[in-house]
Order: structure tokens, then sequence, then C-alpha cells
């Protein structure tokens, strides 16, 4: 009875600070600054900063395909002060491409609270590739044997392609590059013929006709791109990928301090203004509570586990 009271006290206490005004909350992105994570975490935590006063300080911790961000907000504060924001990723594709790590298990050492975006992939081709429709695409890929660019191993861009190429029946090959900065530049060169891309970077050159834009991986068209269609429109029925960005917390964060501040979230990320900033960057402007989050995690990783087999995927 004195350890379940005092657990409760503990509990209590830790949502007492974190509620205090004037408090200073460090957000964790795993990725350098500049990149679609990190825009998602300044408009949030804006908006969550105009809402309650308190003083949120993004901080960007690259490298080790976000694990040491990552790493660094597990060991975080339990009381609220320390949250990570990252992509879906960390806990569906990681865990299941890199070798395990005794030190850091994401699973097992964050707790989700909110997603507060998704993001679809748009499949682009440069100028070079005949095509203007999904259909026309696969059909001058299956003839072709066409390369296709990926930010990396792994990557969403990467994945998405993957599991398209298997529905479609393709046998294409990987290029994967350094970044998707660099897989973009050889894109619309003209190196490599076709990519699934970040809608944010592509936006540019999509406008400015130097790629062409052939079918989004959501469930649903991009506000942004209202004319290109969903991939499951445009000839492949059922087909959907895209990533979802989270707002996570160490795991040893008590459960009444994870409950108010995934009220927070929620309502910073559903603010108008916050959710056109979203759309503007290509984003499913979409949120989702906690049970709904750790349900769609659930499914995901038994869905990028058997990707990752079934294509024979590996860390290099």
């Amino acid at each position: 009875m004195k350890k379940i009271l005092s657990s409760a006290v503990f509990a209590a206490s830790a949502l007492v600070a974190f509620s205090s005004t004037a408090a200073t909350i460090q957000a964790i992105v795993p990725f350098p600054a500049g990149g679609p994570l990190d825009l998602v975490a300044r408009i949030v935590t804006a908006q969550m900063q105009q809402a309650s006063g308190d003083v949120f300080v993004v901080d960007n911790r690259g490298g080790a395909n976000g694990m040491i961000g990552a790493r660094a907000a597990a060991g975080g504060a339990a009381n609220g002060s320390s949250l990570l924001f990252a992509d879906g990723a960390m806990v569906t594709v990681n865990p299941r491409l890199y070798p395990r790590d005794p030190a850091f298990d994401a699973e097992r050492d964050l707790k989700v609270v909110a997603a507060v975006a998704f993001q679809p992939a748009v499949l682009v081709v440069n100028t070079s590739v005949p095509v203007k429709s999904l259909k026309d695409f696969i059909a001058y890929a299956k003839d072709k044997r066409l390369d296709y660019a990926s930010g990396g191993l792994g990557s969403q861009g990467h994945l998405t392609m993957a599991a398209f190429a298997g529905a479609a029946g393709l046998d294409m090959t990987h290029v994967p590059y350094k970044g998707g900065a660099p897989a973009m530049n050889d894109l619309v060169g003209g190196q490599v013929p076709a990519a699934f891309v970040g809608v944010a970077g592509a936006m540019g050159f999509i406008k400015s006709g130097r790629l062409k834009a052939l079918a989004v991986s959501g469930d649903q068209r991009i506000p942004a791109m209202p004319d290109v269609p969903t991939v499951s429109e445009a000839g492949l029925p059922g087909f959907v990928m895209q990533g979802a960005y989270f707002v996570m917390v160490p795991s040893k964060t008590p459960d009444a301090v994870v409950k108010t501040l995934e009220q927070r979230v929620l309502a910073a990320a559903s603010d108008k203004q916050a959710q056109q900033k979203l759309r503007d960057l290509g984003l499913d402007a979409k949120t989702m509570d906690r049970a709904a989050s750790e349900r769609w995690l659930a499914t995901e990783r038994q869905r990028m586990g058997k990707l990752i087999a079934d294509h024979g995927i590996k860390a290099e």
C-alpha cells in the first residue's frame, strides 16, 4: 500500500511540475534543422508555447538515422519536460533493420503520446521519362527496368518504392543516397529517373516543371497538389504507404503526465493555423490520440517487418 501511495504521489508531483507556468521544455528532433520533422516540431511547439506560456526549446540532434537524438530523449527527465518528435520508423523500421543495441531499444525506452501529422510520398520522374500517368510509368518500368533513388537504406522513399514495385510487378534497382538532398539533385539532373520523395522537398520542382508528379502514396490526395491522384486511384487499388510524425517521451514518464501532455499536443496540432502550416508542407494534417497511435504503430511494425524480410533489405 505504501509503495502504491508513493507512486501516486510521484505522478501527481511530476504533473504539477509539468503544468507550472514558465516551464522550459526540451523538444528533441533527431534530424538536422530544416527537414520536414524539424518544421513539424517547430509548428507544434510554437502553438503549445502560445497556449501555455511554457518555453519550448527545439534541440536538433541528428545522426545514426535518428537514433542519437532518440537515445538522448529516452534518457531525459520523465516528467514531461523532455519530448521527442519522431517519425514512426523509429519504432517500426529501425529495430527490424539495424543490429540490436542493448543500451537503447526504442520500443522499450520510449512511450508514444500522440501523432501530429502524416507524411505521404509522391512518385516523381524527371523530364526525360516519357510518361504522363502512373499506368504509363508501370508499363514503361516493366520494359526498361528502371533505377530509383532514395535518401538511404530503409528510408521512406526506399520502402515505399519497394512496396510499390512489389504490388505493380516491377523489377527496379535501388540507388541509395546519403540523404534526401543529393538524391533530389540527381533526380532533377536526370542521373536517376524516378523516386518516391517527400512532398515538401519536391513541390518547387514539380511546380516549375522540372519533375513530373504521377501519384501520391497516402490514403487521400494532397491539398497542395489536388490534381495528383493517389496510387490507389491511379492503378493500384488499396495501396497506401505513408509515414507519421509522433511526440514521444521517456517510457518511465507517469501516465498522468502523458495524459495531460497528450491533450496539449492534440490541441496544438489541431489548431487551424497550425493545420494550415502543416498542409502547406504537403502533409496530411490529421492527428491520433495515444491509443490510436499505439494501434497504428503495432500494425506498422508487422507490416514493415514483413516488407523488409520479403525484399531482403539489410543494413550495410
